[in-house]
């Protein structure tokens, strides 16, 4: 009996502690330090760092984008929780004025790069262009990336309206290769992937083209395999 009350009690603790800090009524310190600063600043930043370095397995996972706008909306949401809760929690300061005054400057000044924050992401959210140039800029964070044992993704690019995906065949040079075979088996594969890929299908039916720049270890271009929307029809 007495578990299962400790069990009952414990969600309801967390609540009236999320209720508390919100309401400003936790010391300043460890609001602005402990919530504000190590859990809002450098744990996010360390979760996007991640994100970063990880995006093509993120994005090409079943969860796909989705998950990585889910983090930016609880990145959001919890940055408006706290920039609210610091700035009450100054109100209710009994110490030095300069630290509750300090205290308000930075939730002024947060407040003003989380609008910001907002109007860029609103931009890209009507803006094709600038959206994929945001989403290629990540994507290059994580790169280069070996795909399987044979080939290494090197770099993704935009040339007028048509992507760019340069490879690496890492344990080939092109003059051991049967090229025109090489070229024969991978079409088809391609374009079949990428039709199917809910990722680059809508930049196909946008009318970009996508093109896969294939080279070997000594980086001499062994291959280059455009797919089109014509290919998906």
């Amino acid at each position: 009996m007495e578990s299962n009350t400790t069990e009952h009690q414990l969600p309801e603790k967390r609540a009236a502690f999320v209720t508390r800090l919100f309401r400003g009524d936790i010391s300043l310190p460890i609001t602005y330090w402990v919530f504000g600063v190590l859990i809002g600043n450098v744990a996010f930043q360390i979760i996007l760092k991640v994100i970063e370095f990880r995006y093509i397995d993120i994005a090409t996972s079943q969860v796909g984008s989705w998950a990585v706008m889910a983090f930016y909306w609880l990145a959001i949401g919890y940055g408006i929780f706290m920039l609210i809760a610091v700035w009450r929690s100054a109100g209710n300061f009994k110490g030095k004025a300069v630290w509750a005054g300090l205290a308000r400057i930075a939730v002024v000044l947060g407040t003003l790069v989380l609008i910001g924050n907002l109007i860029i992401g609103l931009k890209q959210g009507s803006d094709t262009d600038l959206a994929l140039s945001e989403e290629i800029k990540m994507i290059n964070k994580s790169l280069p990336s070996l795909i399987d044992n044979d080939t290494r993704v090197d770099h993704v690019s935009i040339q007028g309206k048509d992507v760019y995906y340069n490879y690496t065949l890492v344990n080939w040079l092109a003059a051991d290769l049967d090229i025109s075979r090489f070229i024969s088996v991978m079409t088809p594969k391609v374009k079949t992937g990428q039709c199917a890929n809910d990722e680059t299908r809508p930049l196909l039916n946008a009318g970009r083209k996508l093109v896969y720049m294939y080279r070997d270890k000594a980086s001499k271009p062994v291959a280059k395999i455009v797919v089109e929307k014509s290919d998906c029809l």
